[in-house]
């Protein structure tokens, strides 16, 4: 068998069913291969890094391991960006690539590419051999579950057209090593510590993190929550978790509510469910200034955002390590009233209007309307997907209806992935996916619209243009410089979205915003929003960061 016939199966025997790529030659064998079979959708993305973003996606909505594909050399290398973002956000993918012929650095797409790949954060696997071909599959789906990182697997041109001694049928796949990460539990002397600081509480908040987004554990928190009488909140990547319930106190840290704020102040307690608690979640450690911090994760250890070490520190699984706790607190019959009062139900119901007020633009949209809208008009299976920039900061903090999926893209602080994200997302879920991204970041992965429209998948793309580069906009002008230097003019992104194959069309109020989110939910397929908003508006977040503004 060829080398390339031998590595497609492999890949299929590994569960493999959606590629998402951009064919070059350093591929063409394997793809024309893994065309054969049946199983397989074949997806063509118009750039490479698009690709992995798309496979990032799609393993986030499913829970498998993503995978993506581009040529050697140039390939690759337009890969990098989405390669730190998927490593930075933990998700499992599978790269296959090639590199260019032995012993020829003259090639003009030579390039050294393990040490490029490594510095993503990645891990590469190349092949140099044919009887190492296979084990090179299994080992790269190993490792991608096992790290939870992108693994790159090179297959150079030169072995691809090689034989190899397999039938493809003895073929043994990944999962009969890897059986799946096992439930760590946790130390008893640590359990005793953590009820001893837990028990003496009187206004404990429970953080959930995303180690802790699984039914079972926000079951357990929810219970331990109603024991010891705790406000639940959430870091970013884990918003909406237990969102249900009115002693839900949202994001905490910078998309925290000034009434929020003013209750974790309180707070003389704090419990982190698989939440690394970095500086955005604490506000930089100032936000619970007087509690003692139990800090629940798999990891051996993990550092506060505030470079200080938990009060106590617990190793282990999040739900068996809170069934635990809960246990013990209910042995020794212990159960407080804590913030769940009428009181703070009321303020948690009422926090969260921003009551400045800015000049709006004519012809432009309060951000702080979309989310209304965004809010009010989707049900609450419409997916929703943020890319990141100033204008995410507006649906981050005031959207709260519970949400099945919710991903904001945060973990490498750019722009231009949250459309190719979406599409993957969409494929994989199968459910309506709303994308919201600037304009600024709309025309960096522009082109995947007609990813999107052939397709046909059901995508609310909606660019909140303020035809400036935001963040920058409000930066410049909190440092004293001319925020005009941010500003770009923009095309009509409706106009383009039609050019595409999408549905498309421009808003300029509110009106017009809400007819276009209800043409989207009756119809099929993709569809582009162009909404026009104000550049007057700044978050909260942006006062407070930027201005020091106690809002």
């Amino acid at each position: 068998m060829k080398v390339y016939d031998a590595v497609a199966n492999a890949f299929v025997k590994e569960g493999m069913t959606t590629l998402f790529g951009l064919l070059g030659d350093g591929q063409m064998t394997w793809w024309a291969a893994l065309a054969k079979h049946p199983g397989v959708k074949i997806i063509d993305v118009r750039e490479e890094g698009a690709a992995v973003a798309m496979a990032e996606g799609w393993a986030m909505a499913s829970g498998k391991v993503g995978v993506a594909s581009s040529t050697q050399g140039p390939g690759l290398a337009r890969m990098t960006t989405s390669l730190i973002v998927a490593s930075r956000s933990r998700t499992p993918i599978v790269v296959f690539t090639s590199r260019t012929p032995f012993n020829d650095e003259n090639i003009v797409q030579h390039l050294n590419q393990e040490p490029l790949v490594h510095a993503t954060g990645a891990g590469y696997i190349e092949v140099l051999t044919p009887s190492f071909a296979e084990q090179a599959v299994r080992q790269a789906f190993y490792r991608a579950k096992l790290e939870s990182r992108p693994i790159v697997l090179c297959l150079p041109i030169q072995i691809q057209g090689m034989e190899c001694d397999s039938d493809g049928d003895d073929y043994v796949p990944s999962a009969a090593m890897f059986a799946g990460q096992q439930r760590i539990r946790p130390d008893l002397e640590r359990l005793d510590l953590a009820v001893g600081i837990i028990a003496a509480a009187k206004k404990p908040v429970i953080v959930i993190g995303r180690g802790a987004r699984t039914a079972p554990a926000l079951e357990a928190a929810e219970r331990l929550a109603k024991r010891i009488g705790a406000l639940t909140a959430t870091t970013l990547f884990a918003k909406g978790a237990l969102a249900e319930s009115e002693y839900h106190a949202g994001i905490s840290g910078q998309f925290s509510t000034r009434e929020v704020m003013q209750l974790f102040a309180e707070a003389d307690c704090v419990i982190a469910l698989g939440a690394s608690l970095r500086p955005h979640t604490l506000s930089g450690g100032y936000l619970y200034p007087k509690a003692r911090v139990v800090h629940i994760d798999v990891q051996p250890h993990v550092l506060m955002g505030n470079e200080q070490s938990a009060d106590c520190y617990v190793q282990g699984d999040a739900t068996v390590t809170t069934q635990a706790i809960d246990e013990m607190l209910e042995k020794q019959s212990i159960s407080n009233e804590g913030y769940r009062t009428a009181a703070v139900r009321k303020i948690l119901r009422d926090s969260g209007r921003d009551p400045a007020e800015f000049e709006i633009e004519p012809g432009t949209v309060d951000p702080r309307e979309v989310a209304r809208v965004l809010d009010e008009r989707l049900p609450a299976n419409v997916g929703f997907v943020t890319g990141n920039a100033h204008n995410f900061t507006f649906p981050a903090m005031a959207m709260k209806k519970p949400r099945s999926l919710q991903i904001f893209g945060t973990s490498f602080g750019c722009i231009g992935q949250a459309l190719s994200t979406a599409i993957g997302i969409a494929v994989a879920a199968g459910e309506p996916i709303v994308c919201v991204e600037g304009d600024g970041g709309a025309m960096q992965n522009i082109q995947e619209l007609d990813t999107a429209a052939r397709l046909g998948v059901k995508l609310l793309y909606l660019v909140m243009n303020d035809e400036a580069y935001g963040a920058e906009y409000h930066k410049l002008r909190a440092s004293g410089r001319d925020g005009n230097l941010s500003v770009v003019r923009t095309p009509d992104f409706g106009v383009l979205g039609r050019d595409f194959g999408c549905r498309g069309r421009t808003a300029r109020t509110v009106a017009e915003f809400e007819a276009g989110v209800d043409e989207f939910l009756a119809g099929d397929g993709p569809m582009v929003i162009d909404l026009r908003i104000s550049r007057n508006v700044l978050s909260i977040p942006y006062r407070r960061l930027h201005h020091g503004q106690d809002v």
